[in-house]
């Protein structure tokens, strides 16, 4: 009998402990250094978060001409927040962009939303998605879902 009020106690500290556990603190996370911007993403539970991933898409508004392919360059590495095992992610990119070299029939331009490569990362509601990009770009997210056939 003691032991099973000693195992309640216990249960009862531990959720007590990860109720006061605020999800939203990133202090542990390093400050964006000159010339980047700290993005931060918080994903809401899901049940059976293991079938869902998160694509990354770093990218900017940009004009360009409407019968290219256009991307932007830059390159993604994932980081670790020394001491607690975290992850974050630094996009590095001068903005430059290239593309497809069609002849366009007229020189028109428009303006559009160039991205790099996207990055497709597993879906964790428990610990916010930190990426550091240079200033004046935007990052996009989308979630997917695996069935039977693989990811959608």
């Amino acid at each position: 009998m003691k032991q099973l009020a000693l195992f309640f106690a216990f249960a009862a500290a531990i959720t007590i402990a990860n109720a006061q556990t605020d999800k939203k603190d990133v202090s542990m996370y390093p400050e964006a250094k000159e010339g980047y911007e700290k993005v931060i993403i918080f994903l809401p539970e899901k049940k059976k978060e293991g079938d869902l991933k998160v694509e990354i898409s770093v990218g900017k508004n940009a004009e360009v001409d409407n019968c290219n392919n256009h991307f932007l360059m830059g390159q993604m590495k994932e980081e670790s927040v020394q001491g607690w095992g975290y992850n974050y992610y630094q996009f590095d990119s001068k903005g430059d962009i290239a593309g497809t070299l069609m002849g366009c029939p007229d020189d028109k331009k428009v303006t559009k939303w160039v991205s790099a490569q996207s990055d497709l990362i597993r879906y964790n509601s428990k610990l916010p998605i930190v990426i550091y990009v240079p200033k004046g770009m935007t990052v996009k997210t989308r979630i997917w879902k695996a069935d039977k056939k693989g990811f959608k």
